[in-house]
């Protein structure tokens, strides 16, 4: 199908209510939400859309974004500022935010996993080491001692992997709130931007 200025515009406001970009790329649920934005799109009457498969929303929304970061690229080195963005422009800048600061949250929730894993690990191979180095060592009362010593030292280690557990999973809920608040003020700073837009286009 031939795209035009009011197929896209339609496409973008369908993404940005879809919160497309929450599930990873290539994952099935972000399949099935381009399947569902396809969907949608195709029972419209004006305008018309003809979308053969899911694969058509994704590559325009892949050619869009690619145009607009392009775009911006020449005004930056042209002017060394940001102009004015129309309508289209400024839904395809939200949607290309919403989809950096998941793919940021992603990444991060991968390296603290990542981290505790290798915290747990480190962990493991102690007590194996210790274990084996008690069942080498000769005399009850040598073993005894030992055993009680490991005891203590085995709740020391898992003390320390609780706090450092919980030290990640803090970790986790501070990037969630930065990316909450960061979204909000992107969203505000898009709806005055709108706003000025439209009472311009009402002076005129």
């Amino acid at each position: 199908m031939e795209w035009t200025h009011d197929h896209d515009i339609l496409l973008l406001r369908e993404m940005i209510a879809s919160e497309l970009f929450q599930f990873k790329k290539g994952s099935p649920d972000r399949g099935k939400i381009w399947e569902s934005i396809q969907e949608r799109l195709n029972k419209l009457d004006n305008p018309k859309f003809m979308i053969k498969e899911k694969r058509g929303v994704r590559d325009r929304w892949n050619l869009l974004q690619a145009k607009f970061k392009r775009m911006q690229r020449e005004e930056l080195q042209a002017c060394g500022i940001d102009c004015e963005l129309s309508e289209k422009d400024a839904l395809i800048e939200e949607l290309c935010e919403k989809e950096d600061s998941f793919s940021a949250k992603d990444k991060k929730k991968s390296d603290d996993k990542e981290a505790a894993e290798e915290i747990r690990k480190k962990a493991m191979e102690r007590m194996a080491w210790k274990k084996k180095s008690n069942e080498s060592a000769g005399g009850s009362a040598k073993k005894s001692r030992r055993s009680r010593g490991d005891a203590v030292e085995f709740l020391k280690e898992k003390l320390e992997l609780h706090r450092k557990e919980q030290e990640v999973r803090a970790r986790q809920q501070e990037l969630q709130i930065e990316l909450l608040r960061k979204q909000t003020e992107q969203q505000q700073q898009i709806s005055q931007a709108l706003m000025t837009m439209m009472q311009n286009l009402v002076k005129k």
